[in-house]
């Protein structure tokens, strides 16, 4: 019973998908998603569109209730997280100057709409630069730095960051949620050192002794050291 409802569960969350991919309008909207509408809809946002959205979302939801646990939510919605998103430029709209940049941690915020010319990205895919106008993306962080140039070249501010998402937005902003980040020079290099030496000899250990368990645990605080190591330039 638990696997069919969250195979229903799924093929729910798909049909949104594909029903905000085409741009379709789900038919009959009711008046609370239409109030939802209007009290969320960004000024000069296509309301057709914005009811489009609106009665996905509610359709969503009443299937979620019919098929999930009572004790299990609904999901969040990326207008649930980041309410009143701007909207993408028009064709042929000048890319703005800045870049807008939200940077989140699971105790703080780091920063929140501040105008930066870049900001450079430690992905699992590959480092990348994200600068106003950039195509829409979402990339898993791995242990590196994140560099943010308030003024390019000029003006940089260096974060570690152990893991999260990025995520650009085709209106030339960025949110940075990072699971823990410290500023680089915050990092003690002796400190770092001796981890990276503790946890590469606990994965030697481990591996002889046949943990696959600790193994796996050293094999993470390795490479998280290791990329604090490259960091510090040692």
């Amino acid at each position: 019973a638990g696997a069919g409802a969250m195979a229903a569960m799924l093929r729910a969350g798909c049909g949104l998908a594909r029903a905000l991919g085409r741009g379709r309008t789900l038919p009959g909207a009711s008046e609370g998603a239409r109030r939802w509408l209007r009290s969320s809809t960004p000024a000069g946002q296509d309301e057709g569109a914005a009811l489009s959205d609106a009665a996905s979302k509610e359709a969503f939801i009443s299937r979620w209730t019919e098929v999930a646990p009572s004790t299990l939510p609904p999901p969040l919605t990326p207008a649930d997280i980041f309410p009143g998103k701007a909207q993408a430029p028009e064709a042929g709209a000048a890319v703005p100057e800045k870049l807008r940049l939200n940077f989140y941690l699971p105790h703080d915020v780091a920063a929140e709409g501040e105008e930066v010319d870049l900001v450079l990205v430690p992905a699992v895919t590959g480092d990348f630069g994200v600068m106003p106008g950039h195509v829409p993306t979402i990339a898993q962080l791995r242990p590196g730095v994140v560099s943010v140039h308030k003024e390019l070249d000029k003006d940089v501010q260096k974060w570690f960051v152990s893991s999260g998402f990025a995520f650009v937005h085709e209106d030339s902003s960025t949110d940075v949620c990072a699971v823990e980040a410290v500023p680089l020079e915050d990092l003690d290099p002796e400190a770092v050192k001796a981890g990276l030496a503790e946890y590469t000899a606990k994965l030697a250990s481990a591996s002889s002794s046949g943990d696959d368990y600790e193994a796996a645990a050293a094999q993470v605080g390795v490479e998280v050291y290791s990329a604090m190591n490259a960091a510090l330039g040692n």
